[in-house]
């Protein structure tokens, strides 16, 4: 059975917007590179293999408890994929925000080894 690009975009979506960190983690590589779109080095911020990307994610969905990305289009072969979206979210006693950004997912056979985010800034 080969790469079904629609059914892992799907999947990928599916966990994200639930905040179900064992089912993203569970389509990651154990030696993942997460890239986060904010951080204080011009990457963002990384956390590289999936204990680290566990602690990052509980961390980020505790202090955006609403947060959410809505697909606006994706591109999938079996080494990359593109997802593009808006996100939404309201940090712990902060502003809701709105904004637009991509995932550009490396991957080895059907689990994503890098995930890399960028999104608009606003000024």
């Amino acid at each position: 059975m080969g790469f079904d690009g629609q059914a892992f975009v799907k999947q990928f979506n599916t966990v994200w917007n639930g905040h179900d960190v064992d089912g993203i983690l569970s389509m990651m590589t154990d030696d993942v590179i997460f890239e986060a779109s904010f951080g204080k080095d011009p990457w963002g911020a990384r956390a590289v293999g999936t204990p680290a990307v566990r602690e990052f994610l509980e961390d980020m969905f505790r202090r955006i408890p609403d947060v959410r990305w809505d697909e606006i289009r994706h591109f999938a072969c079996p080494e990359e994929a593109v997802v593009e979206w808006l996100t939404t979210g309201t940090p712990r006693g902060g502003t809701r925000y709105e904004v637009q950004g991509c995932d550009i997912l490396t991957l080895h056979n059907g689990k994503i080894a890098a995930k890399r985010s960028y999104r608009k800034a606003q000024l």
